[in-house]
């Protein structure tokens, strides 16, 4: 592998491939050309390139099929200055001789590795429908926004499966040589390691925002699922499982780990501006195994470790708040829970309060968009219904999940505004919203107004209320709503873990093993950059700088470090390093630090907040940072961030109040009061899973083994 670089003491004008050269590009980032001469004085070095290509321009300058009406540039010759290129020399092309783009399915084999480069295979394997590529051991996929039905069908799991699960690599080769880059071959080699290395299997996904990511992770546990199916039907049949397509061996446990992906999208997806069905929180799913030894399998004559998916558990992090009470209306959507209950044909046996319009609710209003992924609202309630029943929700347990939905809906058409008495107060002007607020609680409006309006403010041994302004008022209306909604979505997960988990749920009867093999799914945030940018914004991108730290430790520092212990010579490796910016983030005197320091403050504000990092971390100052971004047309509450994907400006408008993330305890008090369990129980339960011997936990081993008993019959 060679770096990208043409030398300044090129002949010109041979006909080597050296000659095609890429040339940076505001608008296209990168355009082929074909340097012609290089100049050159006492201080500057300049060459002179020509736009000439036998590949099409809209084809390869810029994807889609919108035309290019900015850049006609076939045969029109430029001065380039080299200043801004590294080393003053312009990338190489990876072309044959007659100037064509030679394609690799492994970017490693790339001759000449740098950022055009990589983007440009990329895009000719993406326009030849071939979404996969490979880097190493990372499987790059570029959303193909349609679905390949012959990239995903059982001949092709089939391929999979037998080439890198039942593979021979006796002699030592890579069992990947034998088949196309594709996310299958991540499932099969994590499954490969479980069963016959016995090494806990983790898998990393991660992308912008619509990269493909919640899709990716659904095809990958169901081909975990399939491939572990047939693994079974080889140990039983000692024959090779994949030319019996026809066979297999259900089970309800797998069959419930894989409708849990769906049942929490309805819960924590939502339509954003750039994807319609966006996961608005982090997950990390561990797929449990009962992976025996091989060599206890050696012993009882199977070439074959028995491998067998047991069950899952599922962690959530960071759900996006914000989004159950405002998001942009018209181009956004709130959590699709919202809009399935408004198109559900059953709608009024929930609650008649949902006989109204979208319109009507002012955590919904107008959307034009009511099909997603090829289902409509109304389609996809009866899904989230049908798996809620799969995991035991059902029936009044069914209704009380709903209805906890619904009072946060209701939440939303509270209006309180100044009491015309008196300004410093506030009111409910909503007389009939808040009637039927209160009968969908349980609670009376009186409780309800009074837990609104009012705050409780301690002072040594005594306490008294303070009355709060209707902008206040109308903060805790939303605090109490976004904390329903999330201690709900909390509960829907331990719910989800009940019936999935494999300590309450497998039989390990004739099972020697003492411990669950693990193959982790980490589905994160993908980078984001809006027209604003908030405090969730800030948490979703420090996650993902602290998983680009970790890239560059395996991929690049770790090798490095390797070649240098082994003695082999290795030249310099470039590659951008985000130190600087998790420091300002993190560090002693970071972001983090200077917002927590503000919110223990009695007066504590985001102003502040953007003012201390400003004179704190400021790069132009001893100890400052230069990943900080700050200009004079920024406003008062804005700073900036150079993130390793991208600069993103920051509104802090609200990062104290959510850093703090705390509910005023006469809501929680007043919430504790609902007649709905789920309100009145959960609000204060942090955790993902429920204790064992308590009641939920007791009736998903009870719903365990009834469907252990049914499978057996």
């Amino acid at each position: 592998m060679s770096s990208s670089i043409i030398d300044k003491n090129i002949g010109v004008g041979s006909a080597g491939t050296s000659n095609y050269v890429y040339i940076q590009s505001k608008e296209y980032a990168w355009i082929p050309a074909r340097l012609d001469r290089l100049l050159s004085d006492d201080k500057n070095c300049k060459a002179e390139v020509t736009y000439v290509t036998k590949w099409n321009q809209e084809d390869d300058i810029k994807s889609g099929s919108s035309a290019i009406s900015s850049f006609n540039s076939r045969n029109r010759t430029e001065i380039i200055p080299l200043k801004d290129y590294m080393n003053q020399t312009l990338p190489l092309q990876n072309v044959d001789e007659s100037g064509e783009l030679k394609e690799v399915e492994d970017m490693v084999d790339l001759a000449f590795l740098h950022e055009p480069a990589i983007l440009y295979n990329l895009k000719a394997r993406h326009k030849a429908g071939k979404p996969y590529t490979r880097t190493g051991d990372i499987v790059i996929a570029v959303n193909p926004y349609q679905w390949m039905m012959h990239l995903y069908s059982e001949e092709t799991r089939r391929l999979y499966a037998t080439k890198l699960v039942f593979g021979d690599n006796s002699d030592g080769s890579d069992l990947r040589a034998t088949v196309p880059p594709h996310v299958y071959e991540t499932s099969s080699l994590a499954y490969r390691g479980l069963a016959f290395e016995q090494q806990d299997q983790s898998v990393l996904v991660s992308g912008e925002s619509g990269a493909g990511k919640t899709e990716t992770v659904k095809i990958l546990m169901n081909h975990l699922a399939s491939v572990q199916n047939a693994a079974q039907l080889f140990d039983i049949d000692n024959a090779s499982a994949m030319n019996t397509p026809g066979k297999s061996i259900k089970s309800d446990i797998v069959q419930r780990v894989l409708d849990s992906n769906p049942l929490l999208e309805a819960f924590g997806n939502a339509k954003t501006v750039k994807n319609d069905n966006s996961s608005r929180f982090g997950k990390y799913l561990q797929l449990q195994f009962d992976a025996e030894d091989p060599q206890h399998a050696a012993y009882a004559g199977r070439s074959m470790p028995r491998c067998v998916m047991a069950g899952s558990k599922c962690e959530v992090y960071l759900l996006e708040k914000s989004r159950v009470v405002s998001h942009n209306v018209g181009t956004e959507r709130s959590y699709h829970i919202y809009y399935q209950l408004l198109a559900s044909e059953e709608r009024s046996t929930i609650w008649e309060g949902l006989e109204r319009d979208m319109e009507d609710f002012g955590y919904v209003g107008y959307t034009d968009t009511h099909i997603i992924e090829g289902k409509s609202d109304a389609e996809r309630y009866k899904l989230t219904k049908e798996a809620l029943a799969l995991i035991g929700v059902e029936g009044e347990t069914f209704l009380q999940l709903m209805r906890a939905i619904c009072i946060v809906l209701q939440l939303g058409n509270q209006m309180l505004e100044p009491d015309p008495d008196d300004e410093e107060r506030s009111i409910i002007t909503s007389t009939e919203e808040l009637e039927s607020l209160s009968s969908l609680m349980g609670i009376n409006p009186e409780a309800i107004t009074k837990a609104l309006t009012e705050r409780t403010v301690r002072a040594r041994n005594e306490h008294f209320m303070v009355p709060l302004k209707a902008d206040k008022a109308m903060d805790s209306r939303d605090a109490l709503a976004k904390e329903i909604y999330a201690k709900t979505f909390l509960w829907l997960v331990r719910k989800i873990n009940d019936a999935t988990c494999a300590e309450w749920n497998y039989d390990k009867r004739g099972s020697n093993n003492m411990r669950f093999g693990l193959i982790g799914l980490l589905d994160i945030f993908g980078f984001e950059s809006f027209e604003t940018n908030r405090f969730e914004q800030l948490c979703i991108n420090y996650a993902n700088e602290k998983l680009q730290q970790k890239f560059t430790q395996d991929i690049f520092m770790s090798v490095q470090a390797e070649y240098e212990f082994e003695g082999i010579p290795l030249g310099q490796i470039s590659y951008e390093d985000n130190v600087d910016v998790l420091k300002l983030v993190e560090g002693r005197m970071g972001l983090i630090a200077i917002l927590n320091e503000e919110c223990v403050r009695p007066k504590g504000a985001d102003i502040s907040f953007v003012r201390k990092v400003i004179s704190t971390c400021n790069g132009n100052k001893s100890g400052g940072s230069s990943a900080l971004w700050m200009e004079r047309k920024f406003r008062d509450c804005q700073f900036g961030i150079k993130h390793y994907a991208a600069n993103v400006l920051y509104d802090a408008d609200g990062f104290v109040q959510k850093n703090m993330d705390t509910l005023p305890p006469d809501l929680l008090e007043c919430a504790k009061q609902s007649s709905n369990p789920i309100v009145s129980k959960e609000l204060e339960n942090e955790s993902m899973m429920n204790k064992k011997g308590s009641s939920s936990s007791a009736s998903a081993r009870k719903r365990g083994l009834i469907s252990r008993k049914s499978s057996t019959r």
